[in-house]
C-alpha cells in the first residue's frame, strides 16, 4: 500500500497575466506531494509512470420554491370567487458540483518568483513539464491544479439572488486517474484479486482537503482519508436513498508518521467487539473503523451487531502529540461510543493508568474484552514497555476468576529485530491462539503482508 501525502498545504496561485482562453480561470492551487508508504521510509518506484487527478467538489444547498397555481376560493362572502396563493416553504436541496482540475507544471519558481511571463520555472522545465505524474525514482512532485473559470465561480463566487445558495463543503481529492489503482473501500484492502480490478497489482490511498472559504485564506494543516465500509455499498452510490458508510479521519499534513495512517490500522478494521481498548492509536483509524463497523451493522440489523452502539465502548490512547487529531476525528465519526485518554507505555508498564483505562467511577467493572494495537511494534525500544503494559491492565471477573483482557495484535513486519515481541510476549506468560496473514500488495515491489495475532494470557 501507497500513501498520497502532501508535504504542506496547498496554495491558492494567481495567474501573472489574465487568461489566454475563454472559460480559462485565473488561480490554481500549488501542490507538493509525495507517494510513499506508511512510515514513509520508501518512495513509490513504478514500472511505468501513474498518473494523477485532482478533482474539486463543493457541496452546495439551495433553496428552493415550487410554483403554485392560483386557486378559486368559492366560499368568498361577495359570491365571487377569490385567489388564494400562499407560497410553500421553500425546499433545501444539497447538489455536489465535481470539477476536473488540471495538472500543470508549477509557474513559480521555488523561491516563491514567476517564471518570465508566467511560463514554468526552470526546475519545472527540468522535469519535462509533465506533472501529472509520477515517476520511478521521483521523491517529490510539485505541480498546480488549474481552476477553471466556474470552478473559480463555484467555489469563490457569488449566486444568484433568486436562488440562495449556501456553501456546505469544498473540498479538493488528490488520486490516482486509474480509479482502479485508489483505495477507496475496505474490502479492496483485505482482499487480494487478479485481473479485474487489479487488487494484487497494489493500491494507493488518494487524499483529500478542505478548500478554505475565500481565495486569501491559508490551507488547513491537515488532509483526510475517506473509506467506504462496503463496495456493494459503493456500487449503489448512484441510489441517493442509500448513503454509503464510510469512515473519515484526519492526519497532519507533512512527515509525521505519529498523526498519519497506517497500513494494519487499515486492514484490521474488518474485526468487529463490544468493549475494545486501542493502544498507539494515532489518528484513530483503527478505533473508529471497529466504531463504524458495529455502527453499521446494528443499523442494518445484522446479528453481528451484539450491541447497540450506546452500550459499546472503544477507548483510544496514545501520547499526548497525538490527542489533537484523534479526538477530531473521533468528533468527525459522530460515533458516540469513542472515547479517548493519554497512556505513556512507560507508566502502564508500572500500572498506573488513567480513569478510562484503569476503571470507571460507579465502581463497575470497567475491564476490557479485547485490546487492539495496530503497527505499534516498529520502535523496538520500546517493545518491553508494550508488552509490560498489557501484562499490567486490570483483569476481567468471570464464572472462572479474573481474566486478562485477550489481545489482537496487527503489524506488518519491517525488520527482523521486531521478533523480539514474540519471545517477549512468551516470557510474560501470552500465548498465540490463532494468527493469520492479510496480502498487502506493492506496486513496485514484491507484496508484503499485514499479519494478525489473537493472543491470550496463559
Amino acid at each position: 500500500m501507497h500513501y498520497i501525502r502532501l508535504l504542506r498545504p496547498p496554495n491558492v496561485v494567481h495567474a501573472v497575466k489574465a487568461p489566454s482562453r475563454p472559460g480559462q480561470g485565473g488561480s490554481s492551487l500549488g501542490l507538493v506531494l509525495t507517494i510513499t508508504t506508511d512510515l514513509g521510509e520508501s518512495f513509490l518506484c513504478p514500472d511505468e509512470p501513474i498518473r494523477l487527478a485532482v478533482e474539486l467538489f463543493v457541496d452546495t444547498v439551495e433553496k428552493q420554491v415550487d410554483k403554485v397555481e392560483d386557486e378559486v376560493n368559492e366560499s368568498g362572502d361577495d359570491g365571487e370567487g377569490t385567489y388564494e396563493n400562499e407560497m410553500p416553504p421553500p425546499k433545501e436541496i444539497v447538489r455536489t458540483h465535481i470539477f476536473e482540475l488540471p495538472l500543470m507544471a508549477p509557474s513559480t519558481a521555488p523561491a516563491g518568483k514567476a517564471g518570465k511571463g508566467g511560463k514554468p520555472s526552470k526546475a519545472a522545465a527540468a522535469a519535462g513539464g509533465d506533472a501529472s505524474s509520477w515517476r520511478a525514482g521521483m521523491r517529490v512532485l510539485k505541480a498546480e491544479a488549474k481552476l477553471s473559470k466556474d470552478a473559480e465561480a463555484c467555489l469563490w463566487g457569488s449566486h444568484s439572488s433568486r436562488s440562495p445558495t449556501a456553501i456546505l463543503k469544498r473540498r479538493i481529492c488528490i488520486r490516482t486517474a486509474d480509479k482502479k489503482l485508489s483505495a477507496t473501500c475496505t474490502k479492496q484492502l483485505v482482499e487480494t484479486k487478479s485481473g479485474g480490478n487489479g487488487y494484487d497489482d497494489g493500491l494507493i490511498m488518494p487524499l483529500w482537503v478542505d478548500v478554505p472559504e475565500t481565495a486569501d485564506e491559508t490551507f488547513p494543516h491537515v488532509a483526510l482519508r475517506q473509506l467506504l465500509l462496503d463496495d456493494d455499498v459503493a456500487a449503489k452510490a448512484g441510489d441517493k436513498s442509500k448513503a454509503a458508510a464510510s469512515v473519515e479521519v484526519e492526519e497532519e499534513i507533512g512527515e509525521s508518521i505519529a498523526r498519519h495512517v497506517w497500513d494494519a490500522g487499515l486492514t484490521q478494521k474488518q474485526n468487529k467487539t463490544l468493549r475494545v481498548l486501542e493502544l498507539g492509536s494515532g489518528v484513530g483509524i483503527l478505533g473508529i473503523g471497529l466504531a463504524a463497523i458495529v455502527q453499521e451493522a446494528s443499523r442494518r440489523g445484522s446479528a453481528a451487531a451484539t450491541a447497540e452502539e450506546g452500550n459499546a465502548i472503544f477507548l483510544l490512547t496514545d501520547l499526548p502529540e497525538a490527542e489533537e487529531h484523534a479526538r477530531t476525528n473521533m468528533a468527525r465519526s459522530g460515533s458516540t461510543s469513542l472515547d479517548y485518554e493519554n497512556l505513556d507505555w512507560e507508566d502502564g508498564r508500572q500500572g498506573h493508568f488513567g480513569p478510562a483505562v484503569a476503571g470507571d467511577s460507579d465502581g463497575n467493572d470497567n475491564a476490557w474484552d479485547l485490546v487492539v494495537l495496530s503497527d505499534c511494534t516498529y520502535n523496538v525500544d520500546m517493545l518491553p514497555a508494550l508488552v509490560e503494559t498489557l501484562t499490567a491492565l486490570p483483569s476481567k471477573s468471570d464464572t472462572k476468576g479474573a481474566k486478562k483482557p485477550s489481545v489482537l495484535l496487527a503489524r506488518k513486519p519491517r525488520h527482523a529485530s521486531e521478533e523480539a515481541l514474540f519471545s517477549l510476549m512468551t516470557d510474560h506468560g501470552w500465548t498465540v491462539r490463532a494468527n493469520s496473514t492479510v496480502p498487502l500488495s506493492v506496486l513496485d515491489g514484491d507484496a508484503q503482508v499485514v499479519e494478525l495475532y489473537l493472543y491470550e494470557m496463559a
